[in-house]
């Protein structure tokens, strides 16, 4: 047995290059996986970019990136069940197991885990091996971009989760990208929260008319007055965007929550962010960070995937423009039309997903 992987390494900020790796086995336990799609995800941006810590840079480039796909099983290694043929969701975090938050049921919190195109390879290779017990079979009528979501699906469900948001409370969602839609819509249909006490802020009206049937939605840029008129008389609020806009986003939250209010972070900072602590105290409020999830949010993402009306929804998050990736020039396209910051993908609505043929 011998396997030819061709991998798209991230070698530097803006650029990547294609190198080949021999698979000679696959260790008890594992499979041959084959990526079909993976979305670009901003996190992974910040690598593209060179906008994370210049430590972390010199330390895990070069690295495939993309975190958040489907593949499908080309191969089985001993001691495993899968079939050849079969598509799955491959959860892209290896807890350690051993330290206190994996043994406290938090593997999401786990600082040991190896997590992809973070402290591990991501899905940007034609071939890899990975723990059968990690990935989770995609199930029927479920199209593999659809499925290629559940990732980020799975942030916003855990996000809401912890959240202990639930009916007849009003809660604010920050950022119009996709895991703040997937937050509003979770929040609208796990925890049933109506309508006109859900509210989705952002700045660009194409991507908040996505959300229009569940959500209030509200151009924070352009209408002042809507912000001002619910200022203090919010029960929970997620920050979804992070970056350059946390100074801004930060103290919208601060301000639209009501005394005794909470808000969950999910949004990653570049730098320091200041913030009024003096109206933290004063209101009483409760900041949470919420990061990845755990095995049991896929399962229930998938489960919520077998719902015709609930795919629909969650189709509206993919974008129009999709690429296939043949050549290392092909995902420095896609990467730059997804970059939020300065690609197209900063006005056009949807998840960017890269195909692999």
């Amino acid at each position: 047995m011998r396997f030819i992987s061709r991998e798209f390494y991230l070698v530097e900020p803006y650029r990547f290059e294609v190198r080949e790796r021999v698979i000679e086995e696959i260790p008890e336990g594992h499979l041959l996986l084959r990526p079909i799609v993976a979305g670009i995800c901003g996190s992974e941006m910040l690598y593209f970019r060179g906008e994370k810590e210049p430590e972390k840079l010199k330390a895990r480039l070069p690295m495939c990136l993309l975190h958040e796909g489907v593949a499908e099983v080309v191969e089985a290694g001993e001691g495993t069940r899968l079939k050849v043929g079969t598509k799955v969701v491959v959860n892209p975090m290896i807890p350690c197991g051993k330290c206190h938050a994996c043994k406290s049921g938090m593997e999401n919190l786990c600082q040991n885990a190896r997590y992809m195109a973070a402290t591990a390879n991501g899905l940007a290779r034609t071939l890899f091996t990975y723990p059968e017990e990690r990935v989770i079979p995609v199930p029927r009528g479920v199209e593999p971009e659809v499925a290629a979501l559940t990732e980020p699906l799975t942030i916003a469900l855990n996000a809401v989760e912890e959240s202990g948001i639930c009916e007849g409370e009003s809660v604010a969602v920050i950022g119009d990208g996709p895991i703040g839609y997937f937050i509003a819509l979770l929040a609208s249909r796990v925890r049933k929260v109506l309508r006109e006490h859900l509210y989705l802020i952002g700045v660009i009206d194409e991507k908040l008319s996505l959300a229009r049937d569940f959500a209030s939605t509200i151009n924070s840029a352009r209408e002042s007055e809507k912000m001002a008129e619910l200022s203090g008389t919010v029960d929970a609020v997620f920050e979804a965007v992070g970056g350059r806009a946390h100074r801004l986003t930060i103290r919208e939250a601060i301000d639209l929550l009501k005394p005794g209010g909470r808000c969950l972070l999910l949004g990653i900072s570049m730098g320091d962010v200041p913030v009024n602590v003096t109206k933290i105290v004063n209101k009483g409020l409760t900041f949470r960070g919420v990061t990845r999830s755990r095995m049991e949010h896929y399962i229930k993402i998938l489960d919520l995937l077998k719902e015709k009306s609930f795919r629909a929804m969650v189709k509206r998050v993919i974008s129009s423009k999709k690429f296939i990736i043949r050549e290392a020039e092909d995902l420095a396209k896609a990467f730059r039309y997804a970059d939020t910051e300065v690609g197209e993908g900063r006005v056009k609505p949807g998840r960017v997903l890269v195909y692999f043929p």
